[in-house]
């Protein structure tokens, strides 16, 4: 009896709180990447935004009452631009960075996710610390973070890496011999290199680059700012009853 008043009180402070701090937000415009497997891209088929984070934010939206407008259209560096001065008030799926916190509000994570080295098969060297990438050459996609140690890192030491437009281009770059290797989320390049039989080619390093968390981005100049601790709240209502899960194995199970 006591758990349900609980839940009971929970859920109405959610609603409580969302009419006071939410009066001037309408619509909840969110942006993200449009060929993050399985996070966030677009349905080959019907060309709409799908994937965990378009899911479960459409969910959240609904339980706030509040009608959620997804683009994935928009390229990812001016994505980030556009939410970092209000113009969009969400990214749908963000790694945790000192810089980005500044100028975004991160939600509560609701996945995480793990980035590797991917190479040649035949070619595997060995990587146990990123002082072993300090005389080879990589690729990753133009605007992507791996966590604040490896960019720090990369950054201190000048690591070789060549930054292109999409994984498809360090696909393209590994298999002509052009890089040493390319980094990407392990799921992503993984359900990617299986849809195109190229899994047999390219294989990742077992050592991860990072685990990271991912979370929702909000901004700071956003009319939604203020539904960040509802949004919280939702996420752990989410994990704590299945919701989450439920989404998430829909798209790796």
């Amino acid at each position: 009896m006591k758990r349900k008043a609980a839940v009971f009180h929970a859920v109405s402070f959610v609603l409580f709180t969302h009419s006071v701090y939410s009066q001037d937000c309408e619509m909840l415009k969110v942006g993200g990447a449009d060929k993050w497997l399985p996070i966030t891209y677009m349905h080959p088929e019907t060309n709409q935004p799908t994937g965990i984070a378009n899911d479960f934010i459409t969910f959240i939206g609904s339980e706030l009452g509040i009608p959620v407008k997804i683009d994935l259209k928009t390229p990812w560096k001016r994505t980030l631009a556009k939410t970092r001065v209000g113009k969009t008030d969400l990214v749908n799926a963000l790694y945790w960075t000192e810089e980005r916190a500044s100028y975004y509000q991160y939600s509560a994570a609701y996945f995480t996710n793990e980035s590797r080295l991917f190479v040649l098969k035949g070619d595997e060297f060995k990587f146990e610390s990123f002082e072993d990438l300090k005389h080879l050459t990589g690729m990753a996609s133009l605007g992507a973070s791996f966590g604040d140690e490896f960019d720090s890192f990369a950054n201190q030491n000048q690591l070789d890496i060549f930054r292109g437009k999409s994984k498809e281009h360090s696909i393209k770059m590994l298999l002509a011999k052009r890089v040493d290797y390319f980094i990407q989320d392990y799921l992503d390049a993984s359900m990617y290199l299986k849809q195109h039989n190229l899994q047999h080619k390219i294989v990742a390093l077992p050592y991860p680059v990072s685990t990271t968390d991912v979370y929702f981005g909000i901004s700071r100049l956003s009319p939604c700012a203020g539904l960040v601790p509802q949004i919280n709240q939702l996420i752990d209502h989410a994990k704590k009853d299945g919701t989450l899960q439920h989404i998430v194995d829909s798209y790796i199970k």
